[in-house]
């Protein structure tokens, strides 16, 4: 029953601030601005897939963790535009970046990733000449373990859409911080036209329901969706028992399990930042999973204890 009056609470929360928020906004005449396009060093490659890369930092400052990432999605044959909604982006992290970058984007930071992946498809339309497309963005920490095989997996699996986890809250959906989709499900006509549809929103939960949740709810009808990681089979090993599957949100509440006994790539950045796990726990749970991840790539992003 607490969970039933749980989600009759959520809903009538999201209602009301979705309400407020689009009697209170301003009108936007005008698209968020992009700052900044320059091509990086890299020669696009048709016949590999490309990936757009969302990434935002409060100090204007492209992290170690994230060129970790970065490197690890282009030897594993990933062609990178990378979108930026910091300020600014360094002449330093410029410079880096192009060695590894096919295009770099610095935009105005409205619409958090789904706009950003917008603006990169609107700029980069070459997408759809690409094997794939995998829309990616720095939530998530890692890899954790290699990633070089990953394009084999997802053009072996039997889905036109790859994501790397799923959620069953509010609705089945796969979840955004990781998309893989195939060649067919970029020349169709929903996913041009979903995109088109993007609008910039401020409110978070409201991109979770209309983008998020929306984006495999409008795939699903055409397309054939699936997790690499999915919920079901995680917790028929797992025996998960705190909460319903449809309140289980798997980075959050599986996220021991998913290293240790999945090899799952990636740790969300909120687990640390918002959730009080600490990186000594992090750094015994990935001793333990075998992973040869290097903690100290965290030092720029959290400061050491003294």
């Amino acid at each position: 029953m607490k969970w039933s009056i749980k989600a009759l609470l959520k809903d009538f929360k999201y209602v009301r601030d979705l309400s407020f928020y689009l009697l209170t906004r301003k009108k936007i005449s005008e698209k968020p601005l992009v700052r900044l396009c320059e091509e990086g060093f890299v020669t696009p490659d048709y016949d590999r897939p490309v990936c757009l890369f969302c990434s935002y930092d409060g100090e204007n400052i492209v992290r170690e963790n994230v060129y970790h990432y970065l490197d690890e999605l282009a030897l594993a044959g990933f062609n990178i535009i990378f979108i930026s909604s910091s300020d600014t982006i360094s002449d330093a992290d410029l410079k880096r970046l192009s060695k590894c970058c096919v295009r770099i984007i610095n935009r105005e930071n409205k619409g958090y990733d789904f706009y950003g992946w917008k603006i990169g498809l609107e700029i980069y339309s070459q997408y759809k000449t690409h094997a794939g497309l995998l829309l990616a963005n720095d939530s998530v920490l890692g890899p954790l373990f290699s990633i070089r095989d990953i394009i084999t997996r997802l053009e072996n699996c039997g889905a036109d859409i790859i994501g790397m986890t799923d959620s069953f809250h509010i609705h089945p959906h796969l979840q955004s911080y990781f998309l893989y989709c195939k060649k067919n499900v970029l020349l169709s006509e929903e996913f041009i036209r979903f995109f088109q549809e993007v609008d910039v929103l401020e409110l978070k939960i409201a991109i979770i329901r209309k983008y998020e949740v929306g984006f495999s709810r409008l795939f699903r009808h055409r397309f054939r969706l699936s997790a690499l990681y999915g919920l079901e089979p995680v917790l028929a090993r797992v025996h998960y028992h705190q909460r319903p599957a449809t309140w289980i949100e798997p980075t959050f509440h599986l996220w021991k399990p998913l290293i240790t006994e999945f090899k799952f790539p990636f740790l969300k950045k909120s687990l640390l930042t918002r959730k009080g796990v600490s990186v000594e726990e992090v750094s015994a749970v990935l001793a333990e999973s075998g992973s040869p991840y290097n903690i100290g790539i965290l030092s720029d992003w959290i400061p050491p204890k003294k």
